[in-house]
């Protein structure tokens, strides 16, 4: 009685904490001015979706240059969220390398954004596995926030004009990416 009155417990435990853990990730939050108290600015996490402008930002990446999703209007945008640690990521890293090499030269710009880890273990990860495409830092997670991130990975196909085309959410095989890279090239 008392071992089943435990693993009760330890479930009701763990399915709080979940729930706690997911309904933290993906509550708006909101940020002060710190030099003006009076002012407040809210920060939204809006779902962003087909036909809607993807939502500007700015990261660093591996090198340590600040880079912004605008720099790249009037190309084509694959934008990938990630972590070293999500299976699901890194089985789908191989084929976003495939068509990253394919597409480069034909205007396809890879953004992959990695959440939440540090800059080694990103760089190592990489590194080790000869990807090529550039890798953006999101440590604080609030890219991920900004473009409502519950789960990973997720995938944004956006076109030059800067709109969304095309959204993913869990891992790509290489034939979905393709056709996703069509439609991408195929609209104006």
């Amino acid at each position: 009685m008392k071992k089943n009155l435990l693993i009760w417990g330890i479930a009701l435990i763990l399915i709080v904490v979940a729930i706690f853990v997911t309904n933290g990730y993906t509550k708006e939050t909101a940020k002060t001015n710190p030099q003006d108290s009076s002012q407040n600015k809210i920060s939204v996490a809006i779902d962003v979706s087909k036909g809607e402008e993807a939502m500007n930002f700015t990261l660093t990446d591996l090198e340590g240059n600040k880079v912004s999703l605008k720099d790249f209007r009037g190309k084509n945008v694959y934008l990938n969220f990630w972590a070293t640690w999500c299976p699901p990521c890194r089985s789908e890293m191989p084929e976003i390398e495939k068509v990253y090499q394919q597409y480069k030269d034909k205007g396809l710009v890879v953004l992959a954004v990695d959440l939440g880890e540090d800059k080694d273990t990103v760089k190592n990860f990489i590194k080790d596995n000869k990807y090529n495409f550039r890798v953006l830092l999101d440590s604080d997670q609030s890219v991920a926030s900004k473009y409502n991130i519950s789960s990973i990975p997720v995938s944004y196909f956006i076109g030059k004009d800067g709109k969304i085309v095309a959204k993913k959410v869990g891992a790509l095989q290489e034939e979905e990416m393709q056709s996703y890279i069509k439609e991408l090239m195929d609209s104006k």
